[in-house]
C-alpha cells in the first residue's frame, strides 16, 4: 500500500489545476447592437483538458482511499493492542479498500475469532479476511 504524504497534496492539486487552466479554450464573440458593439468572452476546458479533469478527480479519489485505509488500519491495530487476550503485537494488520486482512499468529482459535470480531467492529471495515494461525 502506498503511503501519500498529506504535504504534497495541495502542491499535487496546485498543479492539476495551473495545468488545466492553460488547456482552457477561449473564445471572444463581437456582436453588433444599437448601442454599439458587445464582446463576449467565454472559456471552455478543452477536450483533453475535460479528459485530464477527470483523471485528476480520479487520482485524488484514490489517494482519499489510502488515507482511508491507513485510518482504518491504524485503529484496528490499536483495538488489538488494547485487548489482553489478542496479544495484537503478533499481529499485522493490512487495509485495501476497506478489506481488512489479519496476518500472523494467535495463542488459541478463541483469540483468532476475537481478533477477527474486534476487527470487524471498527468503523470503516468492510470485511475481514483471518489469515492468522493458532501456535500454542
Amino acid at each position: 500500500m502506498s503511503r501519500i504524504s498529506p504535504r504534497l497534496t495541495p502542491l499535487a492539486i496546485g498543479l492539476v489545476a495551473g495545468a488545466l487552466l492553460v488547456a482552457c479554450e477561449k473564445t471572444t464573440t463581437s456582436t453588433s447592437t444599437p448601442a454599439g458593439t458587445a464582446t463576449t468572452t467565454t472559456v471552455t476546458p478543452s477536450p483533453s483538458t475535460t479528459s485530464a479533469m477527470t483523471s485528476a478527480s480520479s487520482a485524488m479519489n484514490k489517494a482519499g482511499d489510502a488515507v482511508s485505509d491507513s485510518a482504518v488500519t491504524a485503529k484496528v491495530k490499536t483495538a488489538l493492542l488494547a485487548d489482553d487476550d489478542v496479544k495484537g503485537l503478533k499481529i499485522d494488520v493490512d487495509t485495501s479498500n476497506g478489506v481488512v486482512t489479519l496476518n500472523g499468529t494467535a495463542d488459541t482459535q478463541a483469540h483468532a475469532s476475537k481478533a477477527q470480531t474486534i476487527a470487524r467492529g471498527i468503523e470503516g471495515v468492510k470485511s475481514v479476511e483471518n489469515k492468522l494461525t493458532v501456535k500454542p
